[in-house]
């Protein structure tokens, strides 16, 4: 087979498995995860094996915090944030809007798409659009202590999509109001 058809059946197969995975009802409504609250820090900078552009984020880290609820519906709504927290968004006041998202558990791994309206903080700089995060889910509904990965959908050279690391987050969930 010819590289430029494998190329392009490779294509094909990710297309139909990102459509399969919107398509396919996750196990919100039944996941111990609907309705939780989750302390989120958001630490972009530059990751090792990105492929953003080599200046990009070189002055340094930023962090932001963010307070999700994860509906039953698959959406996320945004209970406080975002608020700078540490490194340059800090320093100069930055903010950061986030307008919408949506989850899933995919396998062991829970999926989150923040919308935003874009960052700009000296030289770490996204675009309006999607913001994706991954971090490793267990079954009882616990997310894993460790980091997971952000994410966005660039392209290179106007036709080849790829992902590119943007940082890393943390979750910790929140404890429920007392009296619930």
């Amino acid at each position: 087979m010819p590289m430029r058809c494998r190329v392009f059946a490779a294509l094909l197969l990710a297309t139909a498995r990102t459509a399969a995975l919107a398509a396919r009802p996750a196990t919100r409504a039944a996941s111990p995860l609907a309705g939780t609250v989750h302390a989120c820090r958001l630490d972009f900078g530059r990751e090792t094996g990105t492929w953003m552009p080599p200046r990009w984020a070189s002055y340094g880290r930023t962090e932001f915090a963010v307070d999700l609820r994860y509906e039953a519906d698959g959406s996320v709504a945004v209970v406080d944030g975002p608020r700078p927290l540490r490194g340059l968004a800090l320093g100069t006041g930055a903010t950061w809007t986030v307008t919408g998202g949506a989850w899933t558990v995919d396998g062991p791994t829970l999926r989150v798409r923040l919308a935003h309206d874009g960052l700009a903080v000296a030289d770490c700089v996204l675009d309006a659009g999607d913001l994706d995060l991954a971090i490793p889910i267990f079954p009882n509904g616990l997310v894993s202590a460790k980091e997971g990965l952000m994410s966005i959908v660039a392209y290179r050279f106007v036709v080849r999509k790829e992902r590119r690391l943007v940082g890393v987050w943390f979750a910790t969930p929140e404890a429920p109001p007392a009296g619930s």
